[in-house]
């Protein structure tokens, strides 16, 4: 899905998806012929991850820590108990 699409699904602005993949919490996405970005449904998941962890009140270096954790397969949950 363009990023368009992927805006209108999540929620959150097309800015917002350019910032988060700026810096790291959104993965780069693959690249068509004419250069749209081209999301996978795990830029969704992972997106809406994101906003529910704000609209919980963490911060993006405490949410980056967490996709960290579950990226390396290890369950965020204890770190999340124990305060990061």
């Amino acid at each position: 899905m363009q990023i368009s699409e992927l805006a209108q699904r999540s929620g959150v602005s097309a800015k917002t998806i350019r910032y988060y993949e700026s810096i790291g919490l959104l993965p780069a996405p693959a690249r068509g012929e004419n250069n749209y970005r081209n999301y996978e449904i795990s830029a969704l998941e992972r997106l809406r991850f994101i906003v529910g962890a704000r609209s919980l009140g963490f911060a993006l270096a405490d949410i980056r820590a967490l996709l960290l954790a579950r990226d390396e397969g290890n369950a965020p949950c204890e770190r999340v108990l124990h305060g990061l």
